[in-house]
């Protein structure tokens, strides 16, 4: 596994948070989509040429895609997929379900499984291997203390990482 210095994961809200993010023509999900590219280029600028997500609705599947974007022109670029377990995606609606495969098709050579089943804790452990092998964390956060991102926030901050949080208008 690369260093610490080189990786760079991601945490954020899902749409139940953020339920203008499914909306590609909401003006907040422009602004962020932008804000997000443009840490995610500067990060690549930085060294940083390995890419977590957790593949989450919401903000992991968006800076998925920028990360497969910025491969384009990229290729030594890596994004790296951590599941929580592999029927991750089986609930959500069609088009996410495609896309989600899309992602994990497109990164087949590195996949990260915590669990082979569903089990109580498993989000938390997907969020705190995210934390546990990037350097830096780059967050979508609106600021309210509870939720899978509050908590993997801080736990990078006990970590002592590397943070970009963006709070959401």
């Amino acid at each position: 596994m690369e260093q610490l210095e080189h990786t760079c994961c991601f945490t954020g809200h899902r749409p139940e948070r953020l339920p203008w993010l499914e909306d590609a023509g909401d003006l907040r999900t422009q602004a962020l989509e932008q804000m997000l590219w443009a840490r995610i280029n500067q990060s690549y600028r930085d060294g940083y040429c390995r890419f977590l997500t957790g593949m989450a609705r919401g903000v992991d599947l968006l800076c998925a895609r920028l990360v497969l974007r910025l491969r384009e022109d990229a290729p030594e670029v890596r994004l790296i997929p951590v599941l929580p377990y592999p029927g991750q995606a089986s609930r959500w609606p069609r088009a996410v379900r495609e896309e989600h495969r899309g992602i994990l098709q497109s990164c087949r050579e590195e996949i990260v499984v915590i669990s082979p089943a569903y089990h109580r804790g498993c989000f938390q452990q997907r969020n705190r291997y995210l934390v546990e092998h990037a350097g830096k964390i780059i967050g979508v956060y609106d600021g309210q203390p509870r939720g899978g991102a509050w908590h993997t926030l801080n736990y990078a901050r006990q970590l002592g990482r590397q943070m970009e949080v963006l709070m959401p208008q």
